[in-house]
């Protein structure tokens, strides 16, 4: 998606983000590690929630929100037309190259075990999408 560097949730926990270091964070996880990103961000940064994964109890320093821009997104709050708009901007994005899709790898549906394996050995980077017969 044009990252620099990605940092995991162990990484955090681990300590991998000082404080005013980060550029910008899309968040799918939020819960415990949502302070730790907050806290991360540069001055005049952007933290983009999408997604809580990892729980909506969130603490962090309000003050912060002086500082950077905090912004979350949610489908399940889009009427079909407002879904349809978000889709059309999203797929503009995509054919003019201004964002990528995810890495993804392709399995046949009757494949879906090995496809599970793969995702056990983390021998798959991105999505896995499974593609019924027709």
């Amino acid at each position: 998606m044009g990252a620099a560097r990605a940092i995991t949730v162990q990484d955090i926990a681990a300590g991998a983000l000082a404080p005013e270091t980060i550029d910008g964070v899309l968040d799918t996880v939020g819960g415990t590690s949502f302070g730790s990103h907050v806290e991360a961000l540069r001055p005049g940064s952007v933290l983009s929630l999408v997604g809580a994964v990892g729980g909506s109890e969130v603490s962090f320093d309000a003050y912060r929100l002086l500082e950077i821009t905090l912004t979350g997104y949610a489908s399940e709050a889009l009427d079909g037309a407002a879904l349809r708009r978000a889709i059309g901007f999203i797929s503009g994005w995509l054919s003019r190259g201004e964002i990528r899709a995810p890495a993804r790898s392709e399995f046949p549906l009757e494949d879906a075990a090995a496809a599970h394996a793969k995702l056990e050995q983390r021998s798959v980077r991105g999505r896995i999408v499974l593609i019924p017969r027709p």
